[in-house]
């Protein structure tokens, strides 16, 4: 039982190191890119691009949409309850 949790604790311990390396090499590869210039760091497929929207001053945007013009005002929507829902 002693050899078993000393191999589980050193296959442990290996991916820990092995977790340790790989990140460090993943940061010296990032570094070397921004030193280079490397233009592939400008585009990425993760996040969305950035779009314009014109909407008038004081509008409020959220999610790329606008959802209240000035002078505008959302009516609160009244909602019932049903006595089987409670």
């Amino acid at each position: 039982m002693e050899a078993f949790l000393f191999l589980v604790g050193l296959l442990l311990f290996t991916g820990l190191l092995a977790l340790l390396y790989w990140g460090y090499w993943n940061a010296r590869k990032l570094d070397r890119q921004i030193m280079q210039g490397d233009p592939s760091l400008l585009t990425t497929s993760t996040y969305r691009r950035e779009q314009v929207i014109q909407a008038p001053h004081g509008s409020t945007i959220m999610e790329g949409q606008i959802v209240q013009l000035p002078g505008q005002y959302v009516q609160p929507i009244q909602v019932q309850h049903n006595r089987l829902q409670q």
